[in-house]
């Protein structure tokens, strides 16, 4: 059997609690994908179990994830943008301030109802995720349990598109930091 652990990577170290307007969120999302991680924060010996049985360890680009699996001290096999977070379009409001993650999540609502360019983005991350479930597929060709040390929205895109290939879920979706799904494939 055929198996692909998705892992949201560590707590970022960074104060998101200030509310921001639209115009501000990138750059608050380019000091989020550079900031370090929260290091005394350390994930349960399941995951810990599964990281180091894992035959291929895959990794997005951005510093979280990246500093995630150092922290473990689990060796990266192969690291790339495919499975970076799906990004946040460029927003122009100044009158409304919501904090970073109140933002987030009307963003993944607007995109998930198509609407505007927050739909438009929400089709190029799917678009990627289709590549980063392909990439995923061909892995499994040769190595039995892949990990990837991702993100919440990216992971979860990319789940979907392994569905459709034939994958099961075998444990729930666990979406937090350190939050663990587990997928199979039977040969």
């Amino acid at each position: 059997m055929k198996r692909i652990t998705f892992i949201r990577h560590a707590k970022v170290d960074m104060d998101s609690s200030r509310p921001i307007c639209a115009r501000e969120l990138a750059a608050w999302e380019e000091a989020y994908n550079t900031a370090p991680i929260v290091t005394d924060l350390l994930p349960g010996d399941a995951l810990l179990e599964s990281l180091r049985s894992a035959d291929y360890v895959v990794s997005s680009r951005l510093r979280r994830s990246i500093d995630s699996l150092k922290l473990l001290e689990v060796e990266i096999n192969e690291c790339d943008t495919l499975f970076n977070e799906a990004a946040i379009p460029a927003l122009n409001g100044r009158f409304i301030k919501l904090k970073p993650v109140h933002w987030l999540v009307l963003f993944r609502m607007l995109s998930l109802l198509g609407i505007g360019r927050w739909a438009k983005r929400l089709r190029e991350s799917r678009a990627e995720a289709q590549k980063a479930a392909e990439r995923l597929s061909e892995f499994s060709v040769e190595h039995d349990h892949i990990v990837l040390m991702g993100h919440g929205v990216m992971n979860w895109l990319i789940r979907k598109e392994l569905y459709k290939k034939g994958w099961k879920r075998k444990s729930r979706e666990v979406h937090g930091n350190w939050g663990c799904t587990v997928m199979f494939f039977k040969i």
